[in-house]
């Protein structure tokens, strides 16, 4: 009866689950997954198949047709030993012959194994790095002991997590949604372990912190004049009688009057008869309204009044198409151009944040490159080979 709602109440959980970095520094502190004492396990299709098994709590489902399953099963790509299909990044029962003909679904499915490949290229080089050189018995045990750890942070730390961002109430309630979605419980956490592995790979291979010359600094600042002209602003806070709160206009002048003089004659705070008797859609918040600069509100009328009218001084009734207000300034700033010193914050955390995105970006073009790569579309991926070889 509801499946429209829960179909986009899962659809937002899902895109939480693409923010997984904050669960790795959750779940482990220390800001190391394997602690240095259970390093990651292997990412081909026996390892997936051993996180299948560990997501036990995943019900039963009719699931897709023969038709679809046909569908959904074809192998798109191969990555190191690990099978990629159709089925991996799109919901099986929703894939269909006809699709994987459709010029536009292939743009789409190409765009999707790219990124894909490039998940796994990392995560199986993090898996690699923890058990190179051991004996196959001790690969085993190293593999066997993360997948139980993250089975157990999934089911502990993230599902309910999920399930709370879903608004339901059980597990099970959340497996059904994930069903009618075409997937499962166990796909949830594949997904899951792999973007923790392929981030930890990413933690691991780019430790160094970029460094910054104060010449970079000042060239960055050069180049962008505009980026530091800052327009004038101003902090203020709104009482409001809506028109359409009232009986008619004079019964919404009455109650603005009535705030005005409470807050002008007897003295009460302005948050408190904001939250009290104001109409407006931030009395919650006492009528307080963050950095606005000119443009952004709707009514002129309150822009031109925030902009000229002295600061801490309850400005007079001001009437607009919405209602009746008053309004205080609490700080105003006058439009200014920022100083190299005063930006020089600003600037860095820009040039280290493009700094770091291309060391990243070089590590996992270099993991990509080691990674055998078989794929439909060996155009898309540099280095990889057409899947023909192998099927």
């Amino acid at each position: 009866m509801l499946r429209s709602h829960k179909a986009r109440r899962i659809k937002a959980a899902w895109v939480n689950l693409t923010m997984l970095g904050a669960w790795v520094a959750l779940c482990w502190p220390n800001g190391d997954p394997t602690g240095r004492e259970w390093p990651a396990l292997g990412c081909g299709a026996a390892a997936w198949g051993q996180v299948q098994q560990a997501s036990s709590n995943d019900s039963q489902s009719p699931g897709p047709t023969a038709g679809e399953m046909f569908a959904a099963s074809h192998v798109v790509a191969v990555v190191g030993e690990e099978r990629v299909l159709v089925g991996d990044l799109y919901p099986a029962d929703r894939v269909t012959i006809e699709m994987l003909n459709n010029p536009e679904f292939q743009m789409h499915l190409r765009k999707s194994l790219k990124m894909s490949i490039q998940q796994k290229c990392l995560a199986q080089h993090f898996v690699n790095s923890q058990t190179t050189g051991k004996p196959k018995k001790e690969r085993d045990e190293v593999r066997a002991k993360m997948m139980a750890k993250t089975a157990e942070i999934f089911h502990t730390k993230v599902l309910p997590e999920q399930v709370k961002k879903a608004k339901l109430e059980t597990e099970a309630e959340f497996v059904q949604m994930l069903e009618e979605q075409g997937t499962s419980l166990a796909s949830m956490m594949r997904s899951f372990a792999e973007q923790v592995w392929a981030d930890q790979a990413l933690r691991e291979g780019v430790k160094e912190k970029p460094t910054i010359e104060l010449e970079e600094l000042r060239d960055y600042y050069d180049q962008h004049p505009d980026q530091w002209q800052r327009p004038s602003r101003v902090k203020f806070r709104i009482m409001t009688a809506n028109f359409n709160k009232y009986p008619n206009r004079d019964a919404a002048y009455q109650a603005v009057v009535e705030m005005w003089n409470q807050v002008y004659y007897g003295g009460a705070p302005f948050e408190a008869v904001a939250k009290k008797l104001s109409t407006g859609f931030s009395a919650d918040e006492g009528g307080n309204f963050d950095w606005t600069r000119r443009g952004v509100l709707k009514s002129a009328q309150i822009e031109e009044a925030i902009f000229t009218i002295p600061i801490r001084a309850l400005s007079q009734v001001i009437e607009d198409t919405d209602g009746f207000h008053v309004v205080e300034v609490l700080e105003r700033q006058d439009a200014y151009e920022m100083t190299f010193p005063q930006a020089q914050g600003e600037i860095r955390e820009s040039i280290l944040k493009t700094k770091r995105n291309n060391m990243e970006n070089d590590f996992r073009k270099k993991i990509q490159e080691l990674t055998p790569i078989w794929t439909r579309w060996p155009q898309d991926i540099p280095g990889s080979r057409d899947l023909s070889e192998l099927l």
